[in-house]
Formats: C-alpha cells, sequence, structure tokens
C-alpha cells in the first residue's frame, strides 16, 4: 500500500509540474527525446530481424550449395593460425615513474 501511495504522490507532482509547465519548450524536449528513443528502439529491433534473417539464409544457402562442410574447414584453419600468432612482447618495469621522471624524460634525450 505504501507504494501506491508514493506512486501516487509522484504522479501528482508531475500532473503539478506539467500544468505549472504547460507546452513549453522543456516539455517538448522531453517528448522528442523520447520520440528518438523510441525510434531508436524500432530501428535496433528491425536490424536485429535483418540479421536474424540473413543468417538463417545464409545458413540456407551454405547447407544447399553443400559448402558447410568448407566453410567449416577454412573456420578451423583461420582459427589454428590465429592461436599460432605470438602475442607482442612489452617490457616490464619494475617500479612506477613519477612525475618528475617523466617530465624530466624527454629534456634528457635531447
Amino acid at each position: 500500500m505504501a507504494n501506491v501511495e508514493r506512486l501516487t504522490k509522484r504522479l501528482e507532482k508531475m500532473e503539478k509540474w506539467i500544468t505549472d509547465n504547460g507546452n513549453g519548450p522543456t516539455l517538448n524536449n522531453f517528448n522528442w527525446l523520447i520520440d528518438v528513443i523510441k525510434g531508436n528502439d524500432q530501428r535496433t529491433h528491425e536490424m536485429n530481424q535483418n540479421h536474424e534473417m540473413f543468417r538463417n539464409l545464409f545458413q540456407e544457402y551454405m547447407s544447399g550449395k553443400e559448402l558447410l562442410e568448407d566453410w567449416d574447414e577454412w573456420l578451423k584453419e583461420k582459427d589454428n593460425a590465429v592461436q599460432k600468432q605470438k602475442t607482442e612482447e612489452v617490457s616490464v618495469q619494475e617500479e612506477a615513474e613519477s612525475s618528475e621522471e617523466v617530465i624530466e624524460a624527454p629534456e634528457e634525450k635531447e
């Protein structure tokens, strides 16, 4: 019951704010932002649907042309090549440089 009372008070405050501000620029900006968020949400949903549709079409094409096994082999070869690559070695510092050492460093090189 406390939640209902709290939400009722909050709603009353919002209604009072809307009455006080009318259809002023703040409320118009707020409505515009809500429309932008709704549009972005809709576009994201459409992109996800298109991606899923493309993935299904690709899977169907690969299976129909019997290329799926070649694709899997190529992925395994690619994965093995990536795993065999050496990582770049970075020297380890024993102690952190102080700000004075960092500032002095360019002067010493010149």
